[in-house]
């Protein structure tokens, strides 16, 4: 097979989960329990951290949470991918993976830590704990409610992810930061 055949192979093979994976969103998933728990879980959490965001620093806690989805949404689907786990519900069909998670729960939760402990000891207990709730409450709850199925990992393998992603992206930005207020500085 040459690669322009095989290229085209994946094509119509893409096509085909394409396909498959609306067909089973129209018949199993739109407008069952599990999928408006998913919409309720990416709406009503911004209109909360909204009242308590810390104004002054909006854009930054934006960045860090932008950075925070970023990443978890490239390694949902990475997992996704390899088969490591999947989701049986989701809000819509073309982008399988947990949005809600990726883009509302995760950031959020870890926002409200970067605003609340700026300092580092208190942000890794607080990262931490909420890596903690992460693995071993809410993958665990989502797997119980039929969202979230383990095929080839475990929860233990998510606690340091989690983590990780919480404090390196405080380091990050800390960097990004003091990098700005010395121009700053500098520029008056």
């Amino acid at each position: 097979m040459s690669e322009s055949e095989s290229f085209q192979k994946l094509l119509e093979l893409q096509d085909k989960v394409v396909e498959l994976q609306t067909e089973h969103w129209l018949k199993f998933e739109i407008f069952t329990a599990q999928f408006w728990l998913l919409v309720a879980m990416l709406i009503l959490p911004w209109f909360i951290w909204w009242r308590f965001a810390d104004k002054k620093r909006l854009a930054e806690i934006l960045i860090y949470g932008l950075l925070v989805e970023t990443v978890a949404a490239f390694l949902d689907e990475l997992g996704c991918q390899l088969n490591l786990w999947e989701y049986h519900y989701d809000i819509e069909p073309l982008f399988p993976r947990l949005i809600s998670m990726n883009f509302t729960m995760l950031p959020i939760g870890y926002m409200l830590i970067y605003q609340y402990f700026t300092r580092w000891k208190p942000f890794i207990w607080a990262s931490l704990v909420t890596s903690v709730l992460f693995s071993f409450v809410g993958e665990p709850l989502f797997v119980w409610i039929g969202i979230y199925r383990l095929i080839k990992w475990n929860s233990f393998f998510s606690l340091p992810i989690y983590f990780i992603i919480a404090v390196s992206f405080k380091v990050i930005l800390n960097a990004v930061m003091k990098a700005q207020r010395k121009a700053l500085e500098t520029k008056e």
